[in-house]
Formats: C-alpha cells, structure tokens, sequence
C-alpha cells in the first residue's frame, strides 16, 4: 500500500464492556460512528501481565520477555528490593524510532508509560497528564517546545491519584474528581489539536488517561454492588468521563487529514477491586514463612503503623517510607523460599529464592521444577472463604509461558485474582483459614479486557470493515501503525491487522 499517516488514540484503560454499552445507548456517538466505519474487536492481552509491560509490549509488539520491562519498581539483578522508575525505558526502542529514522514525521502525545525520546521525532510529550505521572517527570522534545505551549496556555498537570491513593477508596462520591478529570480531558484534547495544527506529521501517537483515574477512584460510586456503594449526587461519574472522552475522540476526528488511518485502542479494562498487592505477600507468610522473621516482623509492624498515618503525613513521608521499606524488605526475603513481586492491582507474582540466581538463594536449582509445581498446587487450591470460589483464575509458570524472563526480573508465577466478590478471608491446602488484613487500594482494578477500533482510509476513502480478525492482539498493534506509515508489516511479534 502506498505511505499515508496513521494515528494511534489511546484510551487508556476505558472498559470495553462500558464502551460498548455507551455505543448501543447512544451517549458515546463519535465512537459509535467509528465503529460503524471501521472494524473493531476484542484485543488479546497478555496472560498474567499487568498494565506495567503492557505498554512495551503495545509499542515494541514484543511480550516482557524480550522487552524487559516488567513494572515501574522492578526487581535488582540478584537482590530482593526493586529500583523505582516510572518511564517505560525498555530494552527495545518503540516501533516510531525506525519509522523516524526512514524519514517519517513522528509525533508522541503523552501516550501511558512512554518511552524516553529517541531523538528523530518531530514532537515528544510524556507525562503531561498521564495517571501516575510526577511533573517532576515530564519530559518534552525539543526542548524549547516547552515555552511555546505555555505562551498557547497549554499546562500540564498532576494525576489526581497520586494525592487520593493513601486515602479510603469509597469514601467519597467523586463530584470534585469528576470536575478535575473533564478538565484534563479538555486539556489533552487542547494540546493534541494544538500538535495536529502545528506539524506536518506521518505518525501521531496520542494517549489520553482520564479513564484509568476514574476507574480506580470512582467504581464504587458506579457500582451499585460494590461494598460501600456511594452515588454521585450528579450521576454515573464514569459515564460523564466517557462521554467527555468521546467527545475529544470526535473532535481528533474532525482535525484529522483525510487519508489517515485511524486506531483507537481501549483497555486494559476496570472492573471491581477486592484485592490488595499486598495479599501476595500476607499468603506466602502462612504457607511459606521466612526461617528468619526479624526483618519481617519488624516490616510488618511498621507497615501497620505506616497505614495509621494521616494520609498528608504518608504523602509527604513517602519516599523515605519506600527506601525504609526496600530495605527491610532485602533482610527479610533473603531468608525466605520464595517471596512476593510486585506486578499490579488485580495480579501476583511469586520469585522464588533460587541458588545461583538470587544473592543469598534458599532453593537448589535441581529442585526448582517440584518448587515451582508445588507452589502452583498450593495457589491454585486457595479459595475465597465466603463464596468458595477459587482465589486465582489464571496461574502462568513464567518460563512456559515467558521463557526467559525468570532469568530476569519477572516473578517465577504469575496469577490473576478472582475478583467477582470481596476477599475478607483465604482458606485451603496448608492454609486453615486467613483473615485478610489489608482492603483495596482503589475501588476499581485492571482486567484482561480491551477493544481496538480500526479505520483504514486508502486514496481518502474509508475503507469498510466489521470485525477484527479472530486472535488479535496487542503485540500487533505496532505492525499494523507502522504498515499503515509504510513502514515493516511487521514488528516484533506482531502482524498488521491491515488486509
């Protein structure tokens, strides 16, 4: 096919099944209309991997494995704490810099977990409003684009949920947050048409975060069989988000040249969250216990005097918390079988302290395969005490499904959480009956879900579609934008989804 732009619309973890209810109801029209032009679909995400390598993935078409980032705190060669960085910063360079270096013009708008600059883009914005973005992180390219948005009154701005995360997860009705989000939606919509005005560009990258804030702050107040259900005295919040972002889509949409070829992607998704990261842990202390617990003990207890802490105290105090805590937590893995890593909200991940891997490893590499296949005996029969239903989902051993990236900082065992019900108790195999200590983070968590819209446009017409072809996944998104620039049909792992 013959080169023409292609644009990339993030719509970060929006829930598909919401998306698509808001299409038949008619309160989200732009992607309505766009669906009914173009072919959409389920996108296949990774099993066991949470949203942390699933950008990577997303824009290298590579699993975790190969790209090597697996979370924004991710484990140190050989030692038992993580090292703290919030960029994407993958092994492998992002699927734009080789079409930038052919002479394509590439621009990147804050799209989630972006990769540093590579330095041939026309325009490269990270961690304007992105969710969990510290402005201490924004990063702009060139650098004297900076003054040039701000005398066009184009501020960036802080993710609301780094000052709500030490507070409760359904105590409020999200009214203020609601506000807060429709203005950063309409900041986001401000700085891409402001781009799209000022360049000449082959390959637009845009991501717009608002509903991934929304969904974990403001689920309990959509749910009305969340715990703790608290209506918004103006309505479904998430509804009024979507629709806010629905409008932002059709106004790209308007803006855009006509012979661009347009995605829109959605996920990964929200449902309810009744699971803590920290559940992982509270497991492996019963069914795995450490031979030596004065680390752990201690950890514990200043974690319990950590969450009695105003939230503005824990604000301030929490990167000396996060370095007091790694290394606690280094004295007291060393001593254990195996020990939690962190993945993601609705995810866990279990490492297990192997000899010759691990600095001070407890298991012998020759028992490694019965290890492993215990532990996955035990997880697998843990259930949720009230409903009896099991506690986990999905198990992945990581070097079936992964090989490779137990050698590196990937836990040995993935799972996915059950979480349909709330989780106030664990039973099973080797474990008679435990009380959770700790509830949700947020109200609302990640699932595999997520949906992509595609619009090819050929000589300025839109070609018809329907549906996406069965098996597609997220490692082909960066082949099909890259065909669609006349760049690789492919990348990675992945395959264009263009016909």
């Amino acid at each position: 096919m013959n080169a023409a732009r292609a644009c990339l619309l993030i719509l970060e973890s929006m829930e598909p099944d919401l998306l698509r209810a808001g299409i038949e109801n008619g309160k989200l029209p732009n992607l309505a209309s766009l669906c009914a032009s173009g072919s959409q679909g389920d996108i296949k995400l990774l099993p066991g991997i949470g949203a942390n390598a699933l950008w990577p993935s997303l824009y290298t078409g590579l699993p975790p494995q190969r790209h090597g980032r697996f979370h924004h705190q991710q484990l140190e060669d050989g030692d038992y704490s993580a090292r703290e960085t919030h960029q994407t910063a993958s092994l492998t360079p992002p699927f734009w810099a080789a079409l930038a270096a052919q002479g394509r013009k590439v621009v990147i708008l804050d799209p989630p977990k972006a990769p540093p600059a590579q330095g041939p883009e026309l325009c490269h914005i990270s961690n304007w409003r992105s969710h969990f973005s510290y402005q201490g992180e924004l990063a702009v390219h060139p650098a004297g684009l900076s003054g040039e948005l701000m005398q066009a009154g184009l501020q960036p701005d802080q993710c609301p949920c780094l000052a709500q995360r030490f507070t409760s997860s359904t105590g409020y009705d999200g009214s203020k947050l609601v506000k807060s989000l429709e203005d950063s939606i309409a900041g986001s919509r401000d700085l891409i048409l402001n781009r799209i005005h000022h360049h000449d560009w082959d390959l637009l990258v845009a991501g717009l975060g608002a509903a991934h804030c929304a969904g974990h702050q403001l689920w309990h107040c959509h749910d009305p069989g969340y715990p703790g259900h608290l209506p918004a005295a103006d309505g479904d919040p998430l509804d009024t988000v979507y629709r806010a972002l629905d409008k932002v889509v059709g106004d790209v949409i308007a803006k855009l040249p006509a012979d661009t070829t347009l995605l829109v992607f959605a996920g990964p998704g929200m449902g309810p969250s009744h699971v803590h990261p920290a559940l992982m842990g509270e497991l492996l202390d019963a069914l795995d216990p450490a031979t030596s617990r004065g680390a752990g003990k201690l950890r514990q207890y200043l974690t319990q005097l950590w969450r009695q802490l105003p939230a503005g105290w824990r604000q301030r105090l929490v990167r000396a918390g996060h370095w007091a805590d790694q290394g606690l937590q280094r004295a007291d893995f060393r001593h254990r079988p195996c020990f939690p890593v962190l993945t993601n909200d609705n995810m866990g991940g279990i490492r297990i302290n192997l000899q010759g891997r691990e600095t001070h490893g407890q298991i012998a590499p020759e028992d490694y395969c019965a290890y492993l296949d215990h532990l996955a005996t035990q997880i697998t029969g843990l259930r949720n005490a009230e409903t009896g239903e099991r506690l986990v989902t999905c198990l992945v051993k990581t070097r079936e499904r992964y090989p490779g990236g137990e050698l590196g900082a990937m836990p040995d065992l993935l799972v996915e959480w059950n979480e349909r019900a709330p989780v106030r108790a664990v039973t099973g195999p080797g474990l008679s009956h435990l009380e959770v200590s700790y509830p949700p983070q947020w109200s609302g968590a990640h699932n595999q879900h997520a949906m992509l819209i595609l619009r090819e446009t050929l000589s300025g017409r839109t070609t018809p579609g329907g549906r996406l072809p069965a098996g597609s996944s997220v490692l082909d998104i960066a082949a099909t934008l890259s065909e669609a620039c006349g760049g690789a049909r492919s990348v990675g792992e992945g395959r264009s989804l263009l016909p």
